[in-house]
């Protein structure tokens, strides 16, 4: 059985915040909690972990998977961020905005999107931004579920769906949220909404001029 272990956001256990960072380190794929939805993660350097997070999603055709920073000036080491990406990046972070920009790195398949593009965000979720911190690099931030499942708000729904494939599981509870984050293509100009979720549209309306949502 794959181990999996409570732990409290308000008072991290760091034995578990460390054994989760060494996991991933060692080319492990865990499952934790982030403020919108349990998160499938792994190092995303490592192709065989990339690869890995990609055959447990059941992913065919969509490019290319988020990564967790935890901050904007370690974000600034992975895209080119324009201005408005970085007021968003200033307004909106730790918290439920996924932006999408040029990478300024070369990643192993799967992690890039159209045009060598990155997504990235910076969780507001304590036991997220530990373990990113303990790793000492951005890790992979995609939903713990397969591409045909609802992202899970809980650790018993994430491991439900892919619990067997993973090495562990951190359990803080529901998220804080009920929806995933919202994605913005800031590699267009004017930037443009490619997912609401969390932060509503009219939230961002002032920032950028909005194109029709699909």
């Amino acid at each position: 059985m794959v181990r999996r272990y409570s732990i409290n956001a308000k008072n991290l256990n760091l034995d578990l915040i460390h054994e989760a960072a060494q996991r991933i380190r060692m080319g492990g794929i865990i499952i934790l909690p982030t403020d919108t939805a349990y998160g499938l993660t792994g190092n995303p350097t490592d192709p065989i972990a990339v690869q890995r997070i990609i055959s447990v999603k059941k992913r065919t055709s969509k490019p290319g998977m988020p990564l967790l920073v935890k901050n904007l000036a370690q974000a600034h080491t992975l895209v080119k961020l324009s201005k408005t990406a970085q007021d968003l990046a200033t307004q909106f972070w730790p918290g439920a905005l996924t932006l999408i920009a040029p990478s300024l790195h070369s990643f192993p398949p799967g992690i890039l999107g159209p045009q060598n593009s990155l997504a990235i965000r910076v969780p507001d979720h304590p036991v997220t931004l530990a373990v990113i911190q303990a790793t000492g690099f951005a890790i992979i931030g995609t939903s713990a579920n397969t591409s045909d499942t609802p992202s899970p708000r809980t650790a018993d729904a994430a491991e439900a769906n892919i619990g067997q494939h993973v090495d562990f599981i951190l359990d803080a509870g529901s998220t804080q949220h009920t929806a995933d984050s919202t994605i913005v293509d800031c590699t267009r100009s004017p930037p443009e909404i490619i997912r609401e979720g969390a932060i509503p549209a009219t939230r961002l309306q002032s920032w950028f001029s909005l194109k029709d949502l699909d």
